[in-house]
């Protein structure tokens, strides 16, 4: 089983996943920015290597994954033809902060990731992801894919992240106790 959490900058994908992954014990928590504090130098070239390394550490068996990244881009494209070999169950998970929320979230963001993009539009950045997520992209592209629950939650507060850490930790017992 396979739980990807996409967003958008400043939605709470870090803090939710963390949060996930020592609810779920046993399960890989693999995030991009890891691999590019990893790999990267802030080039596009090493962006590249770091995104390269990340894709290929999502398996294609059985091993139990939380895959965190914003699902745009090249980087989006690169996850869904890895796990189109996929077979086992998968869980996409968009969380949805309000574009505020966002935007305000960025003003405090110290940026300890080497990202090959000037930091300093990251508010265009923003504005252009929440408009892509409201377009319905990523349903289109993974909500019609077999075995696969697609949701689309808000996360503005800890207690958006803490419901549905709740609500997921039901479902995923569920589904791996039939």
């Amino acid at each position: 089983m396979k739980i990807l959490v996409f967003g958008n900058i400043g939605s709470g994908k870090t803090t939710f996943c963390t949060a996930l992954s020592k609810k779920l014990e046993g399960w890989e928590y693999l995030a991009v920015d890891d691999f590019r504090r990893t790999f990267s130098d802030g080039t596009m070239k090493a962006d590249s290597v770091a995104k390269s390394a990340f894709v290929k550490s999502v398996s294609h068996d059985n091993r139990l994954q939380i895959i965190e990244s914003s699902g745009f881009g090249r980087l989006g494209s690169s996850l869904h033809r890895r796990l189109q070999k996929y077979e086992g169950n998968l869980i996409v998970l968009v969380l949805v902060a309000d574009l505020e929320i966002c935007l305000k979230r960025l003003e405090k963001r110290i940026w300890d990731v080497p990202f090959p993009e000037n930091t300093t539009r990251g508010n265009e950045l923003v504005k252009k992801m929440d408009k892509q997520i409201f377009s319905n992209f990523l349903f289109d592209r993974w909500g019609t894919r077999n075995n696969t629950f697609f949701l689309q939650v808000p996360n503005n507060t800890m207690e958006d992240s803490n419901a549905i850490i709740s609500a997921m930790d039901i479902y995923i017992h569920e589904l791996t106790s039939t």
